[in-house]
């Protein structure tokens, strides 16, 4: 020990450490109790060298072996004890100025005069502790003799002493300060307007849950115990503290800290709130880093939709979001899709702060990892070498080691990877080619998403089904212009619902254009990032895996990717379709099952939608078609998209905004004369009286105001209940379908016009209801899965927001199958 002191004293910290170390060994091996007040002191010293060469990970593990040692053996509240937390408290300090979190905040006299208060707060950071409880103490009591003192004054002086007894290890003091500290600052909120310092309620929340790691001495008090203004300064130290834990790589707390901080601003906020969107990009971060990216990816979407709209696409607070999204994708085995919003990422850096700012540095190790997993080596070992040389610039020798060592590490890696001419090894990132096989019947869905709500409902949906193993979801076919748009979209929805590895293709070009009503994930979207395979040969892919006769194909759009892949692998359709299920109608006629033309989807591309059912018929392959009048028969009050709204999926609230747009819209139309151009291609029937009675509208009598029509009208979920069409069980219990058996195959057909009679063939509207909005809330539950979140969004029957008029543009129409 003796020897180490020496050479600590001579500035040699290597040196120090060896024979720390050493003295460390044989203590424990001389001793029977391992863990010695020797021991301790030993520990101790350990921690100072590595906290002076700049390890402060490896310092605090030491200090921490230290300090429950001498708690154990000589009481928290001894003074070896509490020499050892001031020095983790000094660590922690360092860390979060070098990562740029925050510096801690010290009390300062006006007019820069020193005071009482401030020389124990000096005397407090100094580890002067008896001088400081002294002095503390004394300034206390003069706080309370002076009748007219000021409540924020006697909350930083009971705070400084809340952080003198938890840096001592006087645990139960440190409670009872900061209790009152609460009852204080509720008392100024109860009876004036005077503003809570809430900085000093920060420090105190921050360092007492590093050290008192089970959370619980002043969680619960303080999320009830001074109202929202307190809560949401609460979250800020929450995120605070998992900032700075993450830098230490204790990514377990980290998240427990975020997931704090989400909470509170939940229940506080508006779920597209920029601070909500600050946690939810930290908690990714930090599912990141732990290898958790399957649950990042929601989360980090919901990020970067909210600060695209808050900040805008040029913001560093944007940018921030994309490379954390583009690590997500990385680690999923999508380094392709990463690659653009990487540098996109990159380009928003370079414009805001100079190209060799400190905070490139993180987005530079992110993008050499994508360059090395899709095989662009030597690009990857520039970006490193870039990455460190930036540093070098920036931190002196010490600071953020980890960082210079990360960059140092991984470009060895690569120029061993070149030298020995390894090429480029496939990693997760880039082997995305196979497909997952998981539980459930195999589907292809082919969708027009996008062209009104219920496409994406019917996505929502299959994320339920896919969780319980009912379905296992191949791939998803896009189709009507604009193609790439429209794929983007069932991109994302996807992604959002934890559905990440089912691929996604371009399907067929369509004569009948479709526009988007839905918007999604525009500043996910609008980066062009993704990928698509076409979806003829992306069909045939997923089918020539498939065991045979196992695949469904579930079409809610026309029938021309059917029809193609039918004309160009027959064989393959023949071997490994199952069953066709489709939404559009039919008839019987003349021994044979035919499509209604009159339906939308059918009139799309009628030779196509004729040409499917022939071959399925004639290749004794089973259908099963949902009509509109099934649709009819099952209207769901338009309350139930407010209520999915308080699981605080933006796609939930995306969903409703498209949806009251397109009725306003509508009721527009309807409420024009019918001579009018602007009613577009509605029928002269479309009037307020239709409108009322088809969307089951329940007014009191007529001099109902437009936001008594939003909340009391009725939407036909179509495309719901074709999903829920693939699953057997379900088409069994819910409907009553009208089967045709021809040549021995049986073609049902759900819901029909029966001389001039409508039959929905549904067998209990509230069951199949409450079975759908079951299935959409516990979707749409699932990416938050673990966040603890408590959903309180308050909304009316519809909700009271607005919706933001940049979130679907005027030419999207719900109502196509209504003009037909």
């Amino acid at each position: 020990i003796e020897r180490g002191d020496n050479a600590a004293i001579d500035g040699n910290d290597e040196d120090a450490l060896r024979h720390y170390y050493s003295a460390l060994e044989k203590e424990r091996h001389s001793c029977s109790d391992a863990s010695s007040i020797q021991t301790a002191l030993v520990l101790h010293k350990i921690g100072l060298a590595l906290a002076r060469t700049g390890d402060s990970f490896a310092a605090m593990n030491s200090f921490e072996e230290s300090l429950k040692i001498r708690q154990e053996k000589l009481g928290p509240g001894s003074e070896l004890a509490a020499e050892t937390t001031a020095q983790m408290l000094k660590i922690l300090d360092d860390i979060r100025v070098q990562s740029g979190v925050a510096e801690r905040q010290y009390v300062k006299g006006d007019n820069g005069s020193v005071t009482t208060l401030d020389m124990g707060t000096n005397l407090l950071e100094w580890g002067e502790y008896k001088e400081a409880e002294a002095v503390l103490k004394e300034c206390l009591q003069s706080m309370n003799d002076n009748d007219g003192a000021e409540n924020d004054e006697r909350i930083k002086i009971l705070g400084t002493m809340a952080a003198l007894d938890r840096a001592q290890g006087n645990y139960d003091e440190a409670k009872a300060h900061y209790l009152e500290v609460l009852k204080t600052a509720k008392k100024m909120n109860t009876d004036s307007d005077e503003e809570v310092d809430m900085s000093i309620i920060n420090s105190i929340a921050g360092y007492a849950e590093i050290l008192r790691k089970a959370g619980d001495l002043w969680q619960a008090e303080a999320q009830n115990g001074i109202g929202e203004e307190t809560d949401l300064h609460l979250a800020i130290s929450h995120t605070q503290l998992g900032c700075t834990v993450f830098a230490l790589n204790k990514y377990d707390d980290a998240l427990q800290e975020h997931r704090a901080a989400l909470n509170i601003r939940l229940r506080a906020l508006e779920g597209n709130d920029a601070l909500v969107s600050e946690s939810f990009n930290y908690c990714a971060e930090t599912l990141c880093a732990m290898g958790r990216e399957a649950e990042a990816l929601p989360l980090s979407l919901q990020a970067v939709d909210i600060r695209a709209r808050e900040f805008g696409t040029s913001h560093p607070a944007y940018a921030h979001a994309l490379c954390i999204l583009s690590k997500s994708y990385h680690g999923l085995g999508r380094s392709q899709d990463a690659m653009p919003l990487i540098e996109k990422c990159l380009h928003i850096c370079k414009k805001v702060f100079s190209e060799k700012h400190a905070n490139i540095i993180p987005n530079l190790i992110v993008q050499g990892d994508i360059l090395q997993a899709v095989g662009e080596l030597e690009k990857s070992l520039s970006t490193y070498q870039l990455a460190e040389s930036i540093h070098n610039t920036n931190f002196k020798p010490g600071q953020k080691e980890f960082q210079l060592k990360e960059c140092r590490q991984k470009s060895k890696e690569v120029e061993l990877a070149l030298k020995n001419e390894m090429g480029f090894v496939p990693s997760a990132a880039t082997r995305n080619s196979e497909i997952i096989v998981h539980g459930g019947t195999p589907v292809i869905i082919i969708t027009d998403v996008g062209r009104d709500i219920d496409d994406a409902l019917a996505l929502i949906i299959l994320s339920s089904l896919k969780k319980m193993f009912i379905l296992n979801p191949l791939c998803v076919i896009t189709t009507l212009e604009p193609n790439n748009e429209r794929a983007c979209l069932a991109r994302t929805i996807l992604d959002s619902l934890s559905m990440h590895e089912v691929p996604v293709g371009i399907g067929a070009d369509v004569a009948c254009p479709g526009e988007i009503a839905l918007h999604c994930y525009e500043g996910v979207t609008q980066q062009n990032a993704f990928q698509f395979e076409r979806g003829s040969s992306l069909m045939a892919r997923v089918l020539k895996q498939a065991e045979p006769k196992s695949v469904k194909m579930l079409c809610l759009a026309n029938l021309k990717d059917i029809s193609e892949l039918i004309v160009k692998h027959e064989a393959l359709f023949r071997s490994k379709v199952k069953e066709i299920v489709t939404m559009g109608g039919a008839t019987y006629s003349g021994s044979r099952v035919i499509p209604d033309e009159t339906a939308f989807n059918n009139n799309c591309d009628i030779q196509a939608a004729r040409h499917v059912y022939a071959e399925c018929q004639q290749n004794h392959i089973p259908t099963t078609t949902i009509s509109r009048y099934a649709a009819y028969g099952c209207p769901i009050g338009i309350g139930f998209l407010g209520r999915l709204q308080k699981t605080n999926h933006l796609l939930a609230s995306e969903i409703r905004d498209a949806n009251l747009k397109s009725m306003k819209q509508l009721w527009k139309k309807v409420s024009m004369p019918s001579w009018m151009p602007g009613r577009g291609k509605l029928p002269s029937r479309c009037n307020r009286e239709w409108f009322l009675d088809f969307f089951k509208v329940k007014v009191d009598d007529e001099t109902y105001t437009s936001d008594e029509i939003w909340e009391n009208s009725s939407l036909y979920l179509y495309d719901s209940l074709a999903m829920l069409s693939c699953v057997d069980a379900y088409v069994e219990l819910h409907f009553s379908p009208k089967c045709y058996m021809i040549d021995r195959t049986p073609h049902r057909v759900i819901g029909l016009l029966e001389e001039g009679v409508q039959s929905s063939g549904v067998n209990s509207k509230e069951y199949l209801v409450n079975e759908i909005e079951g299935l959409l809330r516990e979707a749409l539950t699932m990416p938050l899965e673990g966040m603890d979140v408590i959903p309180t969004v308050k909304t009316s029957n519809y909700g009271n927001e607005t919706p933001d008029k940049k979130k679907a543009n005027d030419g999207g129409n719900v109502f196509d199958e209504i003009a037909d």
